[in-house]
């Protein structure tokens, strides 16, 4: 089984959000219920506002630019695609219409895009791993579509 997608994906769809959103939530709740004594004195009316914007923010961010990343394994006739609760698999040639890759800030996303629609949608990204993706292409050349 080769995994092609890096182990980025796990630290971005899960570790990441799960400890930003629990620390920022503390500090929220903190900000909010906490007494403006135990700040100095100061007003904390902004600053609650900030922090209440900032955990909002944040979790929608980490709902649309990281929740939909999945895992992604093959064998050479089926690719393997997780979101890390559970997995279904196509075939390459049968069920795989195309595959893509575009960068997005400091990341490579690459998208599977099946014939229809599967277990998780018509289009699935992950983040690939250059040198798993360049391994597999070499032990199964032809069996991944081209990059388009």
């Amino acid at each position: 089984m080769h995994r092609l997608s890096s182990n980025a994906t796990l630290f971005l769809k899960i570790f990441l959000p799960v400890f930003w959103t629990t620390v920022l939530t503390g500090i929220t709740l903190v900000a909010w219920f906490g007494e403006e004594s135990n700040f100095g004195g100061l007003p904390l009316t902004s600053f609650r506002w900030a922090t209440l914007f900032t955990l909002i923010m944040g979790v929608s961010v980490f709902l649309i630019l990281f929740w939909p990343l999945k895992r992604v394994e093959t064998d050479g006739e089926k690719v393997y695609i997780s979101n890390y609760f559970r997995t279904a698999f196509y075939s390459w040639e049968l069920d795989v219409a195309s595959y893509h890759e575009f960068r997005f800030l400091f990341l490579k996303i690459g998208i599977i895009e099946l014939n229809g629609v599967g277990s998780f949608g018509r289009k699935m990204r992950f983040v690939p791993s250059r040198k798993l993706v360049k391994a597999f292409r070499e032990e199964f050349p032809g069996v991944m579509p081209e990059i388009e």
